[in-house]
C-alpha cells in the first residue's frame, strides 16, 4: 500500500530532510459512505522533505498508485469557468506550434477529455492517457479516443510506434503525481517529435511561500516544482524548457514548454524564474523551516476563528470539499462540531462523509434551504467566480472566509 523512498526522486541523493509534517491523513479523495461512519479509515503519513542537492521539495511516503487513481472522483469539466481557461489554453497552443492539421496531440492524465475535445474539434488526431478507468470510459463515451493506463516509457514506445510521434504531450496537474520521473522522461523521450513541444502544468512552489497554500500538499501530490530542480531532471535525458509562463489556476501554477535539447531557442522568461527562484531562497534548507513555521500559526489562527464565531452562536458550513480541503480539515481537526456540512456540486461525493473528519457533503439544493451564516471557502482556487455566483448569499449578509494566508480573511 505505501513505500518510503529514502533518495531524491529527481536526482537519486540521500539528502533528504523533512520540514513539514501535516500528520497521519486519509488519502484526500477517499470519501466514505454515511453507512460506515463508524468504520476506521486509513492514513498515512504526509510529511514534505527538501532535498539539499537538487532542490526538489518532496513527499517520502508514497501511496500504490492503483489505490490513488482506481476511482477518482475529480472531473475537470464540472470546475466553475474551467471550459473558458481549457479553450483559451489550446488556443495558444494551437497558435504557436501546431500548424499541420495532420499534428498528433497527446494528453497524459487527461480526466474526462474536457480539454482534448477543444483539439479534436479542429481537426487533430487526440489520444487522452487516464488511469482512472471510471473517467476514461466517461470520456470514451464523449467521443475523445482515451486509454485507462498509467503513462509510461513502455507505454510511449507503444504508442509512438502504433500512431507515430506526438507533435503536443500535454500533462496538467499530473507530473506532480508521478514518483518515477525517469521513467516519464523516459517515455517523453521516446514519444516527443524531434520539433515537438511537452507542455506542463503544475502548482508553482513559489505559491506556497507567498500565499501559504500548504492545503495543496496530500498524497497525490508527490512533488512540489521549481524551474531549477527541474532543469536539472530533464538535462539527463536530453530534453530542455525553453519557455515558461505563471498561470492564475490553482493559485499560482507553472506552464512549463519542455523540447528536445537545442530544438527551441530558451525565452528570457525562463532565467528570470531562476533568479526569482534563488531571491526566494529555493535552495536554502532553513526558507523551508520558516515557511512550516508559518503554517502552524496560520492553522492557530484560523482554528481559534472558527471557534470564536462558534462562541457567537454562528452557523459555518464548507463550500466545497476539494482534496486541498481535505487536507486542510484534518490538519487542523476541523470536524462536524464546527461545521454543519459541506457543499459540493460533484454528485461522486454529495451524500457521503469528507475522509478523516467526515463532515457530511450536501448538494446544492440542501445549502439553498440550510444556508449558514458563513461559508469556509475550501475551494478557494475558483475564488472569484463562487463569489460571482454566490452574490445573493452575501448580499443576505452571508460571508466567506478564506482559510489560506498567514491569517484568514472574512469577505
Amino acid at each position: 500500500m505505501i513505500k518510503t523512498n529514502t533518495k531524491c526522486r529527481d536526482c537519486r541523493s540521500g539528502k533528504l530532510t523533512k520540514f513539514l509534517d501535516l500528520g497521519s491523513q486519509p488519502l484526500a479523495n477517499s470519501f466514505s459512505r454515511t453507512e460506515d461512519l463508524t468504520a476506521v479509515e486509513r492514513t498515512y503519513p504526509l510529511e514534505v522533505y527538501f532535498c539539499s542537492d537538487c532542490g526538489l521539495t518532496q513527499l517520502v511516503h508514497v501511496v500504490n498508485k492503483e489505490e490513488l487513481f482506481k476511482h477518482y472522483v475529480y472531473f475537470s469539466s464540472v470546475m466553475p469557468k474551467v471550459s473558458a481557461y481549457w479553450e483559451a489554453y489550446a488556443l495558444d497552443l494551437t497558435k504557436n506550434f501546431l500548424k499541420d492539421k495532420s499534428s498528433f496531440v497527446v494528453e497524459i492524465g487527461s480526466n474526462d477529455g474536457v480539454l482534448l475535445k477543444f483539439f479534436q474539434d479542429r481537426g487533430y488526431h487526440v489520444l487522452g492517457i487516464d488511469p482512472a478507468k471510471n473517467i476514461a470510459k466517461l470520456a470514451n463515451e464523449r467521443g475523445i479516443n482515451t486509454m485507462a493506463a498509467f503513462f509510461s516509457q513502455r507505454l510511449a514506445e507503444t504508442i509512438a510506434a502504433e500512431q507515430g510521434p506526438a507533435n503536443i504531450i500535454l500533462a496538467n496537474n499530473v507530473f506532480a503525481h508521478i514518483n518515477d520521473h525517469y521513467d516519464f522522461c523516459a517515455g517523453i523521450k521516446k514519444l516527443l517529435h524531434p520539433q515537438g513541444v511537452l507542455v506542463i502544468e503544475a502548482p508553482y512552489l513559489i505559491d506556497m511561500f507567498e500565499n501559504l497554500t500548504y492545503d495543496t500538499v496530500y498524497h497525490e501530490h508527490l512533488s512540489f516544482l521549481a524551474v531549477r530542480p527541474l532543469i536539472k531532471l530533464f538535462e539527463r535525458f536530453g530534453l530542455e524548457i525553453f519557455d515558461v509562463k505563471i498561470m492564475p489556476s490553482q493559485g499560482q501554477s507553472l506552464r512549463l514548454f519542455i523540447g528536445h535539447k537545442g530544438a527551441k531557442s530558451v525565452s528570457e522568461n525562463v532565467f528570470c524564474l531562476i533568479q526569482k527562484e534563488l531571491e526566494f531562497k529555493l535552495d536554502d534548507l532553513n526558507s523551508y523551516f520558516l515557511l512550516a513555521s508559518r503554517i502552524e500559526k496560520s492553522k492557530s489562527k484560523l482554528v481559534g476563528l472558527l471557534q470564536e464565531l462558534k462562541n457567537q452562536g454562528k452557523t459555518i458550513a464548507a463550500y466545497g470539499a476539494p482534496a486541498k480541503g481535505n487536507t486542510l480539515l484534518n490538519y487542523c481537526k476541523i470536524g462536524p462540531e464546527v461545521l454543519d456540512y459541506a457543499v459540493d456540486d460533484l454528485p461522486l461525493k454529495q451524500g457521503k462523509l469528507t475522509p478523516g473528519m467526515r463532515v457530511p457533503v450536501r448538494n446544492r439544493q440542501y445549502a439553498e434551504f440550510h444556508r449558514p451564516d458563513y461559508y469556509l471557502l475550501l475551494a478557494w482556487n475558483y475564488k472569484k467566480a463562487i463569489l460571482e455566483k454566490e452574490a445573493d448569499f452575501i448580499h443576505k449578509g452571508g460571508k466567506f472566509i478564506i482559510p489560506i494566508g498567514d491569517e484568514p480573511s472574512i469577505i
